[in-house]
């Protein structure tokens, strides 16, 4: 019986071949493979594959993300250690504010996790919020806040084999056997673009003191 759904968000055929595409044609293990087109806000797309996921955990993740071939065994290995989790994920802030990546060796405990890439139960209480957070922007964020400071759970980092992950920003040439983030979209627009100020003071005022990335 498969434990495991990836769902991700459609956008660019080329990103998608380049990394989650490959990523996925080299995955060990078997799992559900979840899409949808980006024709609402991301909250209510994460929303939606939510709803379609028939396994016990989701791990929702941008196109532009690779990872490695046991990742599965990777993420089953966090969850053996941390089974009462709310969000798992590559990357996150701590409450002292000390950003905490994926490594080899063990996982942190983070207030919040970055939204390029998490696991989630798919019969966790929480939902994404198709009100407050529009763009791709801090909607993962507000998802770990609704977790850890409302239902009381935990948010880790993943505990990754494969070596530990970067912020390669966009860089094809590293190797895409490991968990990182080709970020094209930060590496021309920077973290701030768009709306993100507007939606970080939405995010603040809803949980104050939240740390993100």
């Amino acid at each position: 019986m498969k434990r495991f759904s990836i769902g991700y968000i459609r956008h660019s055929p080329e990103t998608h071949e380049r990394y989650l595409g490959y990523s996925l044609a080299n995955l060990q293990g078997e799992c559900d493979v979840l899409s949808t087109s980006d024709h609402n806000y991301p909250a209510q797309n994460y929303n939606d594959l939510l709803d379609a996921c028939k396994t016990e955990y989701l791990i929702l993740t941008h196109q532009d993300v690779s990872f490695p071939p046991n990742l599965l065994a990777c993420i089953q290995r966090t969850i053996d250690f941390a089974s009462d989790f709310g969000v798992l994920g590559m990357v996150g802030v701590d409450a002292a504010g000390t950003h905490r990546w994926s490594t080899n060796a063990g996982i942190y405990e983070v207030d919040t996790l970055d939204c390029c890439f998490i696991v989630v139960k798919k019969s966790a209480p929480a939902r994404f919020d198709t009100v407050g957070f529009g763009e791709y922007h801090l909607y993962v964020e507000d998802y770990c806040a609704q977790m850890n400071r409302q239902y009381g759970k935990k948010n880790y980092t993943l505990h990754i084999e494969a070596g530990e992950v970067r912020d390669t920003l966009y860089s094809p040439e590293f190797p895409l056997e490991k968990l990182r983030h080709h970020s094209a979209t930060v590496s021309k627009l920077g973290y701030c673009w768009g709306r993100y100020s507007e939606f970080r003071e939405t995010l603040e005022k809803k949980w104050l003191g939240v740390k993100t990335t």
